[in-house]
């Protein structure tokens, strides 16, 4: 017979020579492939925060009688973790056990605890963590634990559930088609003083010296320049109402003669290359005057300025006729100025192809270069820089109406985060595939996702591959 303390002895080392064997063909039995997956997830950063949600189908998870698994979510980017809650399903005897023994695996981890026979068939994480710069470009994975009856870990694995990469506006800007022949105007405005009823200039009558040396002055600067070939003249003579009407369009067209034929004799330009035009009575003129004055029967004067159905000399009858004190005003203040010679000069820029050579006439005559030329310079020059950025404001400003213009300076304030110029930009830029772009650009940084991704769409409906990626990214990462 035994002694109840050597019964005792046997009983412990029986039930560890079991516990032994039965741990040891735990460990040898094969373990199932990973029986989790994700049905949804998301990695949203909102505001400061980081929010991270995952459902989690675990209804063929492999949880054994003696066994303990653990799924524990985490936020990883190299050293940098923040871990989600941990849940752990128990075996039956593991269950039991552990509940004698009051401790949970890993030791002294409150995670949530479930029976086999209590899992349910989806397991869901909602958690929100502060933001941290690392986080972006991190990886959310699941680390699986598998825990056998003596408290050993048995099997660890890791699933890569997805990555929040927070979208950042790429920059791309449209390559202007190159002009070809670079054709430009100016445009100018004389008032030539002629004696009453006299045709021929005398240039040193009252102004005169002035209001010619405007139209000598252009000539001149632009046949200085070895880069310009002056191409014509076009000037335009105008005479104010007074009538009769034959003889203002005699003076209206004599004293533009007169002005052809004094430019013909300085430059000795060839046959044709002036060309004239006249109006006899300046109507648009005094019309635009009295618009924009204080005159006294300002709105019945302008009815009768626009009486088109009666001659010239009718309608400047009946405003002498009923408004005597305000024709003599008009007489006096705006019909001088009625009497002008408008004119135009064509030339043409040769182009340049040279970046180093665009680059300097950049400095000192940017209005010499077209877009396409301006696009070379910018490109020399990192996106962003200050160089960069000028180059942008100096094309809208010289091409204030044109869409790529408006389209490549909208980008360069937005890279700048200067959104108020950029919207101002925008509404200029027309409705091409980058202007959408940098609309969709726009509505991302002043936190409008859902504004962004129509933009987006329709850039990419034009084309862009760049679009297409963004909504990729963004629909991945949120914000």
């Amino acid at each position: 017979m035994y002694s109840n303390s050597e019964v005792a002895d046997m009983k412990r080392y029986l039930f560890s020579a079991i516990c032994i064997l039965f741990c040891a063909a735990s460990g040898a039995q094969e373990l199932k492939e990973y029986m989790t997956d994700p049905t949804d997830w998301t990695l949203l950063r909102n505001g400061d925060n980081m929010d991270v949600g995952l459902d989690l189908n675990i209804r063929d998870l492999d949880v054994r009688g003696n066994s303990v698994v653990t799924l524990t979510p985490r936020l990883v980017n190299g050293a940098d973790t923040t871990t989600l809650s941990t849940v752990g399903f128990y075996g039956r005897n593991r269950w039991f056990y552990y509940e004698r023994n009051e401790k949970r695996i890993p030791d002294g981890f409150k995670e949530n605890s479930l029976r086999k026979n209590e899992m349910p068939d989806t397991w869901s994480w909602s958690e929100s963590f502060p933001y941290r710069k690392w986080m972006d470009g991190s990886k959310m994975e699941l680390v699986r634990q598998v825990y056998g009856c003596c408290n050993d870990l048995k099997y660890e694995d890791v699933l890569t559930i997805g990555r929040y990469e927070q979208y950042h506006p790429v920059f791309i800007f449209i390559a202007p088609e190159s002009e070809g022949t670079k054709t430009r105007h100016i445009e100018g405005r004389a008032y030539i003083d002629f004696p009453v009823s006299k045709t021929v200039i005398y240039p040193d009558y009252r102004n005169n010296k002035v209001e010619l040396g405007k139209i000598l002055s252009t000539i001149d600067t632009l046949k200085s320049d070895a880069d310009i070939s002056i191409n014509s003249l076009s000037i335009k003579g105008f005479a104010s109402p007074e009538s009769p009407y034959d003889n203002n369009a005699r003076l209206a067209k004599g004293r533009t003669e007169s002005l052809k034929d004094y430019v013909s004799a300085l430059y000795h330009f060839p046959d044709n290359f002036i060309s004239t035009s006249f109006e006899p009575e300046n109507w648009e003129g005094l019309r635009e005057y009295v618009l924009t004055s204080n005159i006294s029967h300002r709105q019945e004067i302008l009815e009768i300025i626009g009486l088109t159905d009666r001659d010239p000399d009718t309608r400047e009858w009946i405003l002498k006729s009923r408004y005597p004190a305000e024709y003599r005003f008009l007489l006096d203040n705006c019909y001088p100025g009625l009497r002008r010679s408008d004119y135009a000069i064509e030339y043409t820029i040769r182009n340049y192809t040279d970046v180093d050579e665009i680059e300097r006439i950049f400095k000192r005559s940017p209005g010499k270069l077209n877009l396409h030329e301006l696009y070379l310079l910018a490109s020399k020059y990192e996106i962003g820089s200050p160089e960069f950025q000028k180059v942008f404001e100096v094309a809208v400003t010289l091409y204030p109406e044109d869409e790529v213009a408006n389209t490549n300076a909208a980008g360069a304030e937005l890279e700048a985060g200067r959104l108020d110029r950029a919207a101002e930009y925008l509404a200029k830029a027309g409705d091409n595939a980058y202007a959408e772009y940098f609309r969709a650009v726009h509505c991302w940084l002043s936190d409008d996702k859902d504004g962004a991704l129509l933009h987006f769409a329709k850039a990419e409906e034009g084309g862009l591959a760049e679009a297409r990626e963004a909504i990729a990214k963004i629909n991945l990462s949120g914000k």
